[in-house]
């Protein structure tokens, strides 16, 4: 059943006087937007919307709320925007963040410096 979005003024009310049935048709109107998507997306925008759902609970207030979603967004963003520029740089990010390799590995090799050498060449 596809439910209409109320007018501004009834989810204002509803925001003011029952925030309860609010989040209710939240849930259902993203329950119905989940269902509506091809069969192939829809586990994607489950594990999408938990996360949203994760930093609204994790929020102390609506304003906190907006700004880690929005965070989150940004991220997701700035994600697609080096996947586009830069797939092998995406990949190795994506690779860090999700702990398929070490912070270290594929960074440019370092000179390693014997310390114990260093230091009997600097000491008098």
């Amino acid at each position: 059943m596809k439910s209409n979005l109320p007018d501004f003024d009834e989810l204002l009310f509803l925001a003011k006087n029952k925030p309860d049935d609010l989040e209710k048709l939240r849930e259902q109107l993203i329950e119905e937007a989940i269902q509506d998507a091809p069969l192939e997306y829809q586990r994607r925008l489950r594990g999408i919307q938990f996360q949203v759902d994760m930093k609204i609970r994790q929020s102390s207030n609506p304003m906190s709320a907006c700004v880690a979603i929005s965070k989150l967004m940004y991220e997701s963003l700035h994600q697609l925007q080096l996947t586009l520029n830069d797939p092998e740089q995406a990949q190795l990010t994506r690779k860090r963040l999700n702990g398929e390799m070490s912070s270290d590995e594929g960074a440019a090799p370092a000179d390693i410096i014997c310390l114990t050498s260093h230091r009997e060449a600097v000491s008098p």
